[in-house]
């Protein structure tokens, strides 16, 4: 783990609440309201010259109700935000609305440290704006593209918020959270989205393909600062169980017939358990989850019912399996066990040696999953 990375990240959070009092936006003359250009989208990218960043703004604050999409590059996110500026010297860039932030896959695995260090210093943006990683392409793809007249990448983004808080398998991720996470543990869980066609039509004249949009697409883990891998849509599912963040969202099994029926999981929890040998060393852990879920279809009988469960129950063993599998390959405690760990036994953790962080790779882990499901009519206890 890179340990002045973890020092430079504590040093960074403990200046946020002086930041913070400075207020953001100082910068910003008094102006007319038709003179701001209010942003509300940055896409961060690296390119020769350093840095490249892109910018748009809402269809309400664009000119003839249209988003504005902007770009600029230069050795510096200070200087390529100065580079926007001075090619639209006839309004003012308003940043502390900033609502988005949008890093491409190349620049997160590159480093995010640039970003952070200027969310931090600067003041202009708020340390609560969520930041997103978008899969295989540049971030810059998806603030100029995204949308069409009328729909932007803002809008995309706010979609992408409001449909991981109804499905419940995935959640936003601030710059504070993120730098909170990496200072503590040295790795951290970003939302991660995906480019892909949009559904609806794009009447604008010369328009010879699809517009695009942005859809949630899992996680995207980063260590030290850097982004090591992505973790799909469901095995986001078996991070809210780990993490106690579980909500509502779906879950397909099959039945005895070998036809798809869709199950929705209202609720779950993780227990964890840990063995200790005689001198007190952490050999073993043990993850008990229960799980609640319902089935909104008829139901063939009880042994219906019971095999959905069955088939519940290890579809969602397998998927936290996959998560720890990764979470060990890359020597990277995202879930946050050590800390779970050390509210039931912080001595011990405390008085291992090597720690729990050098252990983690090789400690053997077992997971049993509980259900209980609800169909139709009926009540099921799990076993």
């Amino acid at each position: 783990m890179n340990l002045l990375f973890r020092r430079s990240l504590c040093a960074l959070i403990i200046i946020i609440v002086c930041v913070s009092l400075g207020g953001c936006g100082l910068r910003q003359q008094a102006r007319e309201v038709e003179q701001l250009l209010v942003i509300e989208t940055l896409g961060f990218d690296r390119s020769a010259q350093g840095v490249r960043l892109s910018m748009a703004s809402s269809s309400s604050s664009g000119t003839d109700g249209q988003p504005r999409r902007l770009q600029g590059e230069a050795a510096s996110v200070t200087a390529a935000i100065e580079c926007i500026r001075a090619s639209i010297s006839e309004e003012e860039l308003f940043c502390p609305h900033v609502g988005h932030l949008l890093v491409g896959e190349a620049a997160a695995r590159r480093g995010l440290a640039p970003l952070l260090d200027y969310i931090t210093r600067a003041g202009e943006l708020r340390l609560s704006v969520p930041i997103y990683v978008l899969r295989e392409r540049e971030a810059c793809e998806a603030v100029l593209r995204v949308g069409n007249a009328q729909h932007g990448i803002c809008d995309a983004l706010r979609s992408v918020d409001s449909d991981l808080r109804t499905r419940g398998d995935g959640h936003t991720v601030s710059a504070a959270e993120l730098m909170r996470d990496l200072a503590r543990r040295g790795s951290a869980l970003l939302c991660a989205v995906e480019l892909q066609p949009s559904s609806e039509n794009d009447q604008s004249a010369g328009a010879d393909e699809p517009p695009l949009t942005v859809v949630a697409a899992g996680y995207a883990v980063c260590r030290d600062g850097r982004l090591i891998g992505y973790l799909d849509r469901e095995q986001a599912i078996a991070v809210g169980l780990l993490c106690g963040q579980s909500g509502l969202c779906e879950i397909v099994v099959n039945d005895q017939a070998g036809l798809p029926v869709t199950l929705h999981l209202t609720g779950g929890s993780t227990a964890l358990h840990p063995s200790w040998d005689a001198q007190g060393e952490l050999i073993s852990l043990e993850l008990q989850i229960e799980v609640q879920a319902q089935i909104r279809e008829d139901a063939a009988g009880a042994t219906e019912l019971y095999y959905l469960r069955g088939m519940l129950e290890r579809t969602l063993a397998e998927q936290v399996r996959q998560v720890l599998c990764l979470s060990k390959q890359w020597e990277a405690d995202f879930l946050g066990l050590e800390e779970q760990l050390s509210l039931r036994a912080s001595e011990r953790l405390g008085a291992m040696e090597p720690g729990f962080a050098e252990r983690w790779a090789s400690l053997p882990v077992t997971v049993s999953v509980s259900a209980t499901l609800t169909g139709l009519g009926d009540t099921e206890g799990g076993a």
